[in-house]
């Protein structure tokens, strides 16, 4: 596995597992409290996080394919 793609994917699974104690967070506290108003907007960070990984991966993937294409 390339490095990138491993940096890539852990940040994907830190971002989800922030986004799944976020959640938790929205869902125990009260509604519009301080807590849980943090929680959405981290929540929202964290769905970010996860895209750029995402991107990072696909361009990881494009970049490898046409590498594959150049020596085939």
């Amino acid at each position: 596995m390339i490095e990138g793609s491993s940096n890539a994917l852990q940040g994907i699974q830190k971002g989800v597992t922030q986004m799944r104690q976020q959640a938790h967070t929205v869902a125990t506290e009260n509604a519009g409290s301080r807590e849980s108003n943090t929680a959405m907007v981290e929540m929202t960070a964290s769905q970010r996080h996860v895209e750029a990984n995402v991107k990072t991966l696909q361009a990881e993937d494009r970049m490898v394919g046409s590498l594959l294409d150049v020596r085939a």
